[in-house]
């Protein structure tokens, strides 16, 4: 999901004019593979002698320079993420030079780390926000899922730290086998701290190389219970107006026009938008190992330049041609791409999506 998805009008206008102009407005900085968490699901996790041996964490200098560089592009907003980022040693002084340079910053974070020093650190310069992942309503379910029981604690803690001071705070959501049954009581949570869910069902297959033998293959719902869990999520999201707006989108669907296009690289990534590892390599989008410039002996403006040169070479997708139901299939270029890497097909989409579409039917039918 895109971090601006729920963008302000003048953001959003901004946005548009640097995707036109294929300005990287947007920068997600990935500090750090390392978490105190080991979610069965993640994609990027590493312990620290792992780390090591694939050449250790960039500098803060590293970072800070490719900030300057990226500040003189035209970056606005800057994405801190991982792993978990606060654990990046020099994070609170990236993070002070990062505003002092004039950045918008969003952090992703599992808030385990969250505490005083912390939260004094953002009430001195304040992120726009920060996107907390809660992966379960109890501790019997982190340790089940991340292996760490005390992380619903120290979760609980943090989100109520920054409700408390007024940090701008959302839920990101990710449902998979390990915490499905506790999905309403995850959206609860979120109700009684007065914070916005973010819900997302569908796992991507693996997208490091590094980590193929673990992560969503074996954790991701089936298709079925993906397409019902995204359509009760916008129930909630939505609240009453679930009701008056999804039946018209509903009979717009039914009179759909077959998508004709192949699927291709047409989001933002490598457009306004750029991803940069932990290891210094800078990729369309975080679920894209390719295109890929490494940033150790490049400026940001010559990498940039070579991601958006390769990224206009890439194959389209024929599969999802005749389709009328891309306007609520969440496939993308990426996802297109790591599914018939993985399994040949993206027929697990499809029936996510046909699944989505049956719960929201069911749904409206059952109100009416």
């Amino acid at each position: 999901m895109d971090f601006l998805d729920d963008a302000t009008k003048v953001e959003k206008r901004l946005v548009a004019k640097a995707t036109a102009a294929h300005i990287p407005i947007t920068a997600s900085f990935e500090l750090t593979p390392c978490c105190n968490l080991q979610c069965d699901m993640c994609f990027i996790r590493m312990k620290m002698d792992e780390v090591k041996i694939a050449g250790g964490l960039r500098s803060i200098d590293f970072w800070l320079r490719l900030a300057k560089e990226l500040k003189d592009m035209g970056t606005l907003f800057i994405l801190l993420t991982g792993g978990e980022p606060l654990l990046y040693p020099y994070f609170k002084e990236l993070y002070q030079e990062l505003k002092k340079m004039g950045f918008i910053l969003t952090i992703n974070t599992n808030a385990t780390c969250i505490d005083e020093k912390m939260i004094q650190l953002f009430r001195e310069s304040l992120p726009r926000r920060v996107n907390v992942t809660l992966y379960g309503a109890s501790r019997e379910t982190y340790e089940k899922l991340c292996h760490h029981a005390e992380g619903f604690d120290q979760c609980m803690h943090g989100l109520a730290l920054l409700k408390k001071n007024g940090i701008d705070t959302k839920l990101n959501v990710s449902i998979v086998k390990e915490n499905l049954n506790d999905f309403e009581k995850i959206l609860a949570i979120g109700d009684s701290f007065g914070i916005p869910s973010e819900v997302n069902s569908y796992m991507f297959p693996c997208s490091r190389s590094v980590r193929n033998h673990i992560g969503a293959l074996n954790s991701r719902l089936n298709a079925e219970d993906g397409g019902r869990i995204e359509a009760l999520s916008l129930r909630h999201k939505k609240g009453e107006s679930f009701y008056d707006t999804i039946p018209a989108s509903l009979r717009q669907l039914e009179q759909a026009e077959p998508c004709n296009n192949p699927v291709g690289l047409s989001c933002r990534a490598g457009r306004s938008s750029v991803w940069i590892t932990w290891q210094g390599i800078m990729t369309p989008c975080v679920m894209m190992e390719y295109p890929a410039v490494h940033l150790e002996h490049l400026s940001v403006c010559e990498a940039w330049a070579e991601i958006r040169r390769m990224s206009c070479l890439l194959p389209q997708h024929e599969d999802c041609r005749g389709c009328t139901l891309r306007e609520i299939c969440q496939v993308c270029y990426a996802s297109a791409a790591l599914e018939k890497q993985h399994y040949g097909t993206v027929n697990y989409l499809c029936r996510l999506t046909q699944s989505e579409l049956q719960t929201l039917k069911t749904l409206v039918n059952e109100k009416n």
